[in-house]
């Protein structure tokens, strides 16, 4: 059962991925300010000190002027960092004097020397996002088990998807570990799933 379900997530991996290529080249309004105006209204941001962001990758949405939107709102910005494959992610400290280092797989990240953060709003990468507010991933868990690990030790935190509209599905598979997203930002709209 669990091989059948890792199958036909990955096959949607390969499809989504398509689909999300397609999107990145034909969607051109990435960042709608009134938008991320709202979310921070809904997720009352004054009471947030420290956001995790991510830096965009290949065809993923563009994070340029969200993580600039984070710093201009005097938010302290983070990036995940992968210490080990099979565990949780961490955070690093980012500012514009940050220069960032190549870490897993080859992606931008802040030094070692910047200090570990731990993130109560945190924006995440998705290949495709349903209707329930799960999302798909790239399989390597980090998120899920980041957001299993902020639980287990009692930080409060709230999830955002970071997406393109049009990688909104009606379902997708799931299993015991995939985590519910509180909320997908997209160029057109806010989803709520809390």
């Amino acid at each position: 059962m669990k091989s059948e379900l890792l199958e036909k997530k990955n096959k949607l991996r390969k499809f989504f991925f398509n689909e999300r290529k397609k999107l990145f080249s034909s969607t051109y309004e990435i960042f709608d300010e009134a938008l991320f105006e709202k979310l921070f209204q809904i997720v009352n941001s004054n009471n947030i000190n420290f956001i995790s962001s991510f830096i965009s990758i290949k065809t993923e949405i563009n994070t340029t002027q969200l993580n600039n939107y984070i710093l201009k709102k005097n938010k302290t910005l983070c990036f995940p960092v992968v210490l080990k494959k099979d565990q949780h992610l961490i955070f690093r400290k980012f500012t514009d004097e940050t220069n960032l280092v190549e870490g897993f797989m080859n992606i931008k990240e802040p030094p070692i020397k910047n200090p570990i953060i731990i993130p109560e709003l945190l924006f995440v990468p998705c290949l495709a996002f349903d209707t329930c507010g799960f999302r798909l991933g790239y399989g390597g868990g980090y998120y899920d088990r980041t957001f299993k690990y902020l639980k287990k030790n009692n930080n409060k935190y709230i999830s955002v998807g970071y997406a393109f509209d049009g990688q909104k599905v009606s379902e997708l598979p799931k299993d015991k570990f995939d985590i519910k997203l509180d909320y997908v930002i997209t160029e057109k709209k806010i989803y709520s799933f809390i």
